[in-house]
């Protein structure tokens, strides 16, 4: 909240100053962004992109970190990729076909890629990836997204089959994620070196400063990438982000809801936003007392008041959610049939009496230092649950802290933030099967876990919405997580750049980033 206003008053103080120097015939101090009188304007090809938090690693397979997947999803490439409209598309695999039974799937990959080290990629790389992943030994956030692969065969260099047990109607989605990049066959350590076959190489990464990328001459798709090389501002605070933006500093930047509102029609700066995939949520681990007892978690639902999370950390620029986006209209549940969504605090606390805790208790929530989203939310449920004499201290933890918590499944209450992805197989199954590579609340429900794997080997699409109607409602039922708000998600942009952010990711705009 304190950075908020502080961002708020440096930014208000500049925009004073500017207005100010204009006036009494006193020259307009130069922008620092475009070439003055007798200077050579030299072509800008480096694109600058503020990063609010530093990479925590560059293993596609198992480093999670949004900070992280930026960078490396434009470093290697998977088989399939998300188009603007959300349609999964052609990539490294140029076409797929489906057996009739749904068991079969074969791959037919573009010929004449090669990663950044000069080596072809094959069938072979493929075959070691996805093993690479589905290895235990490996660790990767990505293994349970593959869990019905039975075996994968090279049938040549540019065709691999991949046998499942069952059919798999989220499989071909699945392929799109980043952490289903394409690594080379034999790679040990991809922490030392990023060599993929994406629209951008490793040139240099500075802790703390930036991370360097430059463009893949070679790339296989020779309409993108349109810079030369993108350059990541390491920037942690907002008001500093802000001021960059508004000198020229950097082209492109994240920015929150209420600075959204303060660069608005300022000029050399655009503001573009769009509806994101994201939820907020408060995660609570199972396995922890007083938590493992399902009315307390039934108590805190209760208690928490989604609505005024809406208002006050998304200034009403949010919606609403439930374990699915609300974007994702072919699979979201509408959240007015939730009972535990309507604030009660009287039946909060006689759940929290019945579980024997008349008084409350004295609890703990995690979040990210440097999200101030994240610390708001915390804040706001932190005086909800004050209500219920639930006294909740907050610990804000630098980024690469919050990481190895939210792995270590030794939280208690956690505040973070999830994408939906568009297939209700990841919210359903990765973050919250038995079994899920990111259930790190250790919720374990057998009727839940044989709901999510019916509706993963359900073809038809029609039933498969019940299946996962009914998972949904149980989920929100047995609350591992709290589903908060679905926000908007805004930018800051230059003029002279072209970046037209949606709901697809960052990473498929700045590959179309130009600078004009």
């Amino acid at each position: 909240m304190k950075k908020r206003v502080l961002a708020g008053f440096f930014l208000s103080l500049s925009l004073m100053l500017s207005a100010c120097s204009g006036g009494g015939g006193t020259a307009a101090p130069a922008d620092p962004a475009k070439p003055q009188e007798g200077q050579a304007a030299a072509a800008k090809t480096e694109l600058v992109v503020a990063a609010e938090q530093e990479p925590v690693g560059y293993d596609p397979h198992k480093v999670p970190a949004a900070s992280s997947v930026r960078v490396y999803a434009l470093i290697y490439d998977s088989l399939t990729k998300l188009d603007e409209n959300m349609n999964i598309i052609p990539n490294l695999a140029e076409k797929w076909e489906v057996a009739p039974d749904g068991k079969t799937i074969t791959m037919f990959l573009h010929k004449g890629v090669k990663f950044h080290n000069g080596k072809d990629m094959t069938a072979d790389d493929v075959k070691f990836t996805f093993e690479r992943i589905m290895n235990p030994d490996t660790g990767s956030i990505a293994k349970s997204y593959f869990s019905s692969v039975e075996s994968i065969e090279v049938k040549d260099p540019t065709t691999v089959v991949f046998k499942l047990k069952n059919a798999d109607a989220a499989f071909i989605a699945n392929t799109a994620s980043a952490y289903a990049s394409i690594v080379p066959s034999g790679s040990t350590d991809l922490t030392k070196e990023a060599i993929g076959t994406g629209p951008f190489k490793m040139e240099k990464a500075e802790p703390g400063q930036y991370v360097l990328l430059k463009k893949n001459p070679d790339y296989f798709n020779k309409d993108v990438p349109k810079v030369e090389t993108i350059k990541f501002q390491i920037m942690k605070d907002e008001a500093e982000r802000l001021a960059a933006i508004r000198s020229g500093k950097i082209d492109i930047s994240v920015v929150s809801a209420d600075s959204a509102k303060l660069l608005e029609g300022k000029p050399g700066v655009q503001v573009k936003n769009y509806q994101s995939l994201e939820y907020s949520y408060l995660g609570i681990n199972v396995n922890k007392k007083p938590f493992d007892n399902p009315k307390v978690r039934e108590a805190i639902s209760y208690a928490v008041d989604r609505n005024q999370i809406v208002q006050t950390v998304w200034k009403g620029e949010a919606a609403l959610t439930g374990p699915i986006a609300p974007a994702i209209t072919n699979w979201a549940v509408d959240t007015a049939t939730y009972p535990t969504y309507k604030t009660d605090v009287e039946k909060a606390k006689q759940l929290l009496a019945e579980a024997g805790f008349p008084n409350g208790f004295d609890t703990q929530i995690e979040t990210a230092a440097t999200y101030p989203d994240m610390v708001e939310t915390a804040q706001v449920i932190q005086q909800q649950l004050k209500a219920i004499g639930i006294n909740a201290k907050i610990n804000q933890l630098e980024w690469g802290n919050y990481i190895e918590v939210w792995k270590s499944k030794d939280m208690n209450l956690m505040v973070g933030r999830n994408t939906s992805g568009v297939d209700a197989d990841r919210s359903m199954r990765f973050f919250f099967s038995t079994t899920g590579s990111a259930n790190v609340w250790n919720y374990s429900n057998p009727a839940y876990d044989e709901l999510v794997a019916k509706a993963l080997a359900t073809v038809d699409q029609a039933e498969r919405k019940k299946l996962y109607e009914q998972a949904q409602t149980m989920l929100v039922a047995d609350a591992p997580n709290l589903f908060l708000a679905s926000p908007k998600n805004y930018y800051a942009v230059r003029d002279n750049i072209d970046f037209t952010p949606t709901a697809a990711g960052e990473v498929y705009s700045l590959i179309k980033t130009a600078i004009k």
